[in-house]
């Protein structure tokens, strides 16, 4: 994605190699993420439209003129799904019918605003935007997603970022306040979400997070 947006001087310019993202602790690829500044609205409707056509293109975020193009990695998908399988099996064990969004594009036209969250999910019952989004950060840079997401008055915006999960809760103000736990789901154990999050194995993780659900699910019934 880089080399598309980045001159190249000569045939054996390494300039959008040096432009790659530094690698991971665990040696992992980050996402990488490129800016454009000066988009009308409609000039990002239009560049959405064209991207229908190839579905696999990076995936967008739009605030005041800015358009954030960001192509993901191996381990931001990996992180997504993970986070989608725990936080679902969360929901299941505690009885919570929700209604899955995913990515689903969220638009607003009058606070010219855009975006595709890693996960997001409506509690109790289907609105027209999500109760809870989820972002994976693996890079630093592009759109400051918690002003995209005060646009749409997101209730809760959780980032997974230097692997811990960084919970942010709208408040009456306006504003996001990060806070320690997660009021919207208080008996959700972040930090065991954490450690899970950080194991090598899917399954390893699933039976740890799901055993520790059912000790909880049998402690609180009694």
């Amino acid at each position: 994605m880089v080399a598309a947006v980045t001159p190249t001087f000569n045939e054996e310019s390494n300039w959008a190699g040096l432009l790659e993202p530094d690698l991971l602790v665990n040696g992992a690829k980050p996402e990488q993420r490129v800016v454009y500044s000066g988009l009308s609205w409609e000039r990002y409707l239009a560049i959405d439209k064209e991207r229908s056509k190839d579905r696999s293109f990076p995936r967008f975020y739009y605030l005041d003129g800015d358009l954030e193009i960001m192509s993901t990695s191996e381990e931001h998908e990996r992180l997504k799904m993970w986070i989608g399988d725990l936080i679902g099996d969360f929901f299941f064990e505690s009885e919570m019918d929700v209604v899955p969004r995913g990515e689903a594009t969220m638009r607003l036209e009058l606070k010219k605003a855009g975006a595709e969250p890693a996960q997001s999910w409506c509690l109790d019952q289907a609105r027209k935007f999500p109760d809870l989004v989820v972002e994976i950060a693996l890079s630093s840079g592009g759109i400051p997603k918690l002003d995209v997401y005060q646009r749409f008055k997101i209730p809760k915006v959780w980032i997974w970022r230097r692997r811990k999960l960084e919970i942010y809760a709208l408040e009456d103000s306006g504003e996001y306040e990060r806070a320690s736990e997660s009021k919207l789901l208080p008996r959700l154990d972040v930090s065991l979400l954490e450690r899970c999050l950080g194991m090598d194995s899917w399954l390893q993780a699933r039976r740890a997070f799901r055993a520790a659900l059912a000790r909880r699910t049998r402690s609180h019934r009694r």
